[in-house]
């Protein structure tokens, strides 16, 4: 499968991860995909979950200064995870930033609510 459809287990995958009664590991959360979905580009989903988690407060400080007005805890869970998403893969990936950017777009206009695609074009589009 494409990458777009591992970076949405990738993101679903985060998500169920930021749940606050989770125990869940990393490992754990992507195994619950494999079955689903083996087709699916699991090393790019365990780099780009990994990378996030581990990195998510530089990601959080490179994106803060792009919010205008907002602050991180006060956007959606879904925002906020694609913005370190993407986030992580700009600062850490050969793909073009026009990809990673619509992409995130694309993954915001399914997930999080109406309109809120633009402010996350506009925040990444400050930060490549």
């Amino acid at each position: 499968m494409s990458r777009k459809e591992s970076r949405m287990q990738a993101f679903q995958t985060l998500f169920q991860l930021e749940m606050k009664d989770t125990e869940l590991t990393i490992n754990e959360a992507i195994n619950f995909i494999k079955d689903d979905e083996p087709e699916l580009d699991f090393d790019f989903i365990h780099w780009l979950v990994t990378g996030v988690k581990d990195h998510e407060p530089v990601l959080d400080d490179t994106i803060k200064p792009h919010l205008k007005d907002w602050s991180l805890q006060r956007l959606l869970k879904t925002d906020r995870i694609i913005l370190r998403m993407a986030t992580f893969e700009l600062l850490h990936s050969d793909t073009p930033p026009k990809v990673i950017i619509n992409e995130a777009v694309e993954l915001a206009k399914q997930f999080s609510d109406d309109e809120h695609y633009k402010f996350i074009n506009g925040v990444l589009s400050n930060i490549k």
